[in-house]
């Protein structure tokens, strides 16, 4: 069928034919993979145990107010001393928590480090 000259008919032929034997391959090496997970995996219906849903109740807060001016008072110090000045010259009007700047993976280095 091909001889030392191949037409360009022979070898689109030739390109399809391989391309088809690659794609089964893969899809069979794909079965294979599935196979080992459904085999090598635990089910979840192996280890049938009795699961008990805990319902979260909402927290009430029962803290007094003088703990959040004990807050600020503690803030206030904290910044007074490092500023170097007097806390009486400071009003501290509101506290807001800045959301961290620090990329996701320098949070989960440092946490794996803490760890």
């Amino acid at each position: 069928m091909f001889g030392t000259e191949i037409s360009m008919g022979e070898a689109g032929i030739i390109t399809l034919f391989s391309m088809g034997i690659v794609f089964a391959v893969l899809y069979a090496i794909s079965l294979i993979l599935d196979l080992f997970k459904m085999i090598f995996t635990k089910s979840k219906n192996d280890n049938k145990k009795t699961e008990v849903k805990v319902i979260p109740q909402p927290i009430i807060s029962t803290a007094p107010k003088e703990d959040e001016e004990e807050l600020i008072a503690v803030i206030t110090a904290a910044i007074a001393a490092h500023l170097g000045k007097n806390s009486d010259g400071l009003i501290v009007r509101s506290i807001v928590q800045v959301r961290n700047q620090e990329p996701a993976w320098a949070n989960a280095g440092r946490t794996e480090l803490m760890k």
